[in-house]
């Protein structure tokens, strides 16, 4: 249903019907569901991710944390003065490529899946997954290295996930000596 002007009206019911850009009755629910609960989920997601963050900050086999709801972030001033918060994704790099594969094999909580933003935690590895057909020294330039780990921090419990990044972390360094 559009409602205005008569043109405007007609110019859109043309869009929709071309390009298909309306959403079913029952996704048209969903999403208007979804959006009563979603500053709380936003809220969670933000809360687990600053914990997390702080978390693995201060974590010896973890090598850096990228998360601009640290101090510390090159652009955490300018993501505090521009959003009423940090988010719920963070990336961190490890030692070397043995200790994330190793890290990998070991983590059980999030999924290991290219997607962001889920009512799950989902961890991606970048360069073997949403990154692998770019060439290595574009990825770089990018600041993506083969020890880089995004995680998109769900609503399970932080310290569920914590508990679980820790595990996979001592299996990670379990015979490495963090040398890059």
């Amino acid at each position: 249903m559009v409602a205005g002007k008569k043109e405007i009206a007609e110019e859109i019911g043309f869009i929709q019907n071309a390009f298909g850009a309306i959403l079913g009755p029952q996704d048209s629910w969903l999403l208007l569901r979804g959006l009563k609960t979603l500053k709380v989920r936003l809220d969670q997601h933000q809360k687990s991710a600053h914990k997390i963050a702080v978390w693995l900050q201060n974590h010896p086999a973890v090598k850096r944390v990228y998360y601009p709801g640290l101090p510390e972030h090159p652009g955490h001033e300018l993501a505090a003065k521009q959003a009423a918060g940090f988010g719920g994704v963070l990336s961190f790099m490890l030692h070397n490529v043995e200790q994330v594969e190793r890290f990998l094999r070991n983590v059980t909580l999030p999924a290991l899946a290219v997607s962001l933003g889920a009512v799950e935690s989902i961890l991606t590895y970048p360069a073997r997954m949403s990154h692998a057909s770019i060439p290595e020294a574009d990825r770089k330039k990018m600041g993506i290295t083969d020890t880089l780990l995004r995680l998109s921090v769900g609503l399970e419990e932080p310290d569920d996930l914590i508990q679980d990044l820790e595990q996979a972390l001592q299996c990670s360094v379990s015979s490495s000596n963090y040398v890059s």
